[in-house]
């Protein structure tokens, strides 16, 4: 059963910001609702007023800009990006993630802004964002902020968001000759919270950057040593495996223990190198 609670239904995100103050702390952003529903109804949490954004049109936009970037609107759900026609190559690690996050039900109605925002160090969406270096922009009553994607996760289930900040959207730049890749390990088939995922990114000049899930209390951003341009990312392999193991501080929990993590980080770490080398080979 959920707790009782006032219901807000927001049209503008100006809307959103002056319930949001008038009813602080006692009040949480709705979007998808995926996340913040179970919690409620497992008593998680129990705010006294939840404010729904999605029905603010320019949330819910997601493009490709004329640059090159992607914007994705906070609101714009995750199968919205499995339907995009025109995402670059470099972004493939955002599709590959999307493509196994929950189930196609669930992705119907989860966020983009909502599983950054709920901040879990299992979040499929985090290493991609990581390694593609997305931004993400923040609104409140005293103006507008965007800070990187590398800055956001700051512990389990919190982000730098003040009290009374939404986030309105996460924007991808140009991957610029990038080639990127995700790989997830999770318990059963089918839908399941990440035991560890792992997703990798090559630039166009050779530098190599891991995004890491599940291993520590917020997701990682890792830059692999001895990347150069021309340098295919079969030879970073060691590397990327050792600077891997050193940034993790896995733990025990009912899905795996800190063991197995770092077992599964090693292999993942190569899966999504292999998945890089097979993707440039692809694009020649």
């Amino acid at each position: 059963m959920l707790p009782r609670f006032e219901y807000h239904r927001a049209a503008t995100i100006e809307k959103a910001l002056g319930l949001l103050e008038h009813n602080s702390p006692d009040a949480r952003i709705l979007a998808g609702g995926t996340d913040l529903l179970v919690s409620m109804k497992e008593g998680i949490c129990s705010p006294g007023h939840v404010i729904d954004i999605k029905a603010i049109p320019d949330l819910t936009r997601i493009e490709v800009a004329s640059d090159g970037s992607l914007v994705i609107g906070a609101c714009a759900t995750v199968n919205e990006i499995l339907e995009l026609k025109d995402l670059p190559p470099g972004m493939a690690a955002l599709h590959d993630a999307a493509s196994v996050l929950a189930t196609y039900q669930l992705r119907n109605r989860a966020t983009v802004g909502g599983n950054i925002a709920n901040a879990s160090p299992a979040c499929d969406l985090g290493p991609p964002l990581l390694v593609l270096g997305a931004e993400v922009t923040a609104v409140s009553p005293s103006g507008e902020r965007t800070v990187a994607i590398s800055d956001f996760f700051t512990s389990v289930k919190q982000t730098c968001l003040a009290q009374d900040e939404v986030v309105t959207f996460i924007r991808v730049p140009p991957p610029a000759g990038a080639v990127s890749a995700f790989a997830k390990r999770r318990r059963i088939r089918g839908h399941d919270l990440a035991t560890v995922n792992v997703a990798a990114a090559l630039s166009g000049t050779g530098g190599l950057r891991l995004g890491l899930g599940a291993v520590a209390t917020v997701p990682l951003l890792v830059d692999v040593p001895g990347g150069a341009a021309g340098r295919p990312p079969g030879d970073l392999r060691e590397a990327a495996v050792r600077a891997a193991l050193d940034a993790i501080a896995p733990i025990d929990d009912v899905r795996a223990s800190a063991g197995y993590r770092c077992h599964m980080v090693e292999l993942l770490v190569e899966k999504t190198i292999d998945m890089l080398s097979e993707r440039m080979e692809g694009a020649k």
